[in-house]
């Protein structure tokens, strides 16, 4: 079981960071590519590509294997746990983007998507590093 465990807390951190990296992937191509047209920039449109067309399914499967992780890491019970914060920082992250897309957050919502994934890689690190620090 533990080794199931592992391996899915393996697969939330790379989704998690293959859904973050659509955002650093953009800020390199509109800060740092300077010719539009280079092979260089090809590729990171290609990438940029990739990531956009499955962020949504990485973002669902996120949230159900991040508590299918945690619910088996517990052995079924719930306690205050850096994962059960990161984990609801994902659920919010991804209220706000439904929230955003029914209108009530429609000009707003994609710079608090983006804060709330800055905040999620700090609630990431801390999980990794000391997952009982509460």
């Amino acid at each position: 079981m533990e080794e199931l465990v592992e391996f899915l807390g393996t697969l939330n951190i790379f989704f998690l960071v293959f859904n973050l990296s659509l955002f650093f992937v953009r800020r390199i191509y509109k800060y740092f590519i300077t010719e539009k047209q280079s092979k260089i920039a090809k590729l990171i449109l290609f990438i940029m590509k990739i990531l956009k067309k499955y962020h949504k399914i990485s973002g669902i499967l996120l949230i159900v294997v991040g508590i299918t992780h945690g619910y088996l890491a517990l052995n079924g019970n719930l306690y205050l746990h850096t994962g059960l914060i990161l984990w609801i920082g994902i659920i919010f992250m991804f209220l706000i983007y439904t929230l955003g897309k029914i209108n009530i957050f429609k000009n707003t919502w994609i710079k608090w998507h983006r804060y709330i994934g800055m905040f999620l890689i700090i609630l990431l690190i801390i999980h990794l590093v000391d997952p009982w620090l509460l």
